[in-house]
């Protein structure tokens, strides 16, 4: 399994996606970088983080004859395994992943994730998974409304490359399990680390305005149902509903 590492790169999905049109990618590969000058997050939001203070890494993942349609068990074994590559460092705090894949401690955003895939028919071929870790950054600039590093949670610093070493591992495991179909097993864990899935309402925005909710499942396709105060289901894909923090 091979690592780049670059100082500085536009972004290190980017050039993971080129290092596979060249022929040079294989599963598992990495790519870090100490600073992108392109970094995104979903939809096209950027990704601030400071120079050589963060883990900026994209990972290659080849399922095996993982169809499309079940595409979101995939993201959501990637979410289980990045929270538990960084669970036992930040062990004082509770490591959840905001739906889709945001990985948050408290009302805190720590990490982001952008998954990219590329389609042979109807089966996933390449997956591309971006993640921006906040590690050592002390202060965060941008308008970003609630960016929380390791070093603010722990109090101390990390070394980062131990880190991607420790989130390659859980992807490993974690692809295993998409390729072996644990469906029950996947969306168990998802399930178990879901940011507000504890039964209580909290606020939400839609496009028709602010309302309160509780999560109540997420499908295999990656649709979030919520039930109202008023006991009605709302089902929604990503971006049509706000967490209100």
């Amino acid at each position: 399994m091979k690592t780049y590492h670059y100082s500085e790169i536009d972004s290190t999905n980017s050039q993971l996606r080129r290092l596979i049109v060249s022929g040079e990618a294989d599963n598992f590969m990495i790519v870090t970088a100490d600073y992108q000058t392109a970094g995104r997050g979903q939809v096209g939001n950027c990704w601030e983080s400071e120079n050589n203070k963060n883990l900026l890494f994209s990972i290659l993942l080849r399922p095996q004859s993982l169809d499309v349609r079940l595409q979101y068990y995939l993201s959501m074994a990637i979410s289980v395994a990045v929270v538990a590559a960084i669970s036992p460092i930040v062990a004082s705090a509770s490591v959840k992943v905001k739906w889709p894949n945001d990985i948050y401690v408290g009302d805190k955003k720590l990490a982001g994730i952008l998954i990219e895939n590329t389609l042979r028919e109807t089966k996933i071929g390449d997956c591309i998974v971006g993640i921006g870790l906040n590690v050592n950054q002390d202060k965060f600039l941008s308008d970003a409304p609630n960016p929380v590093s390791m070093l603010n949670i722990t109090g101390r610093e990390h070394d980062i490359s131990l880190i991607a070493e420790s989130i390659r591992r859980h992807m490993m495991l974690a692809l295993d399990d998409v390729n072996n179909q644990r469906w029950s097993d996947i969306i168990s864990a998802y399930m178990s680390i879901l940011y507000r899935y504890d039964g209580e309402f909290h606020p939400f925005r839609d496009p028709q305005g602010d309302f309160m909710a509780r999560i109540s499942a997420v499908e295999p396709d990656g649709h979030i149902h919520l039930i109202d105060e008023k006991f009605s289901e709302r089902i929604y894909t990503f971006k049509e509903v706000e967490f209100i923090i």
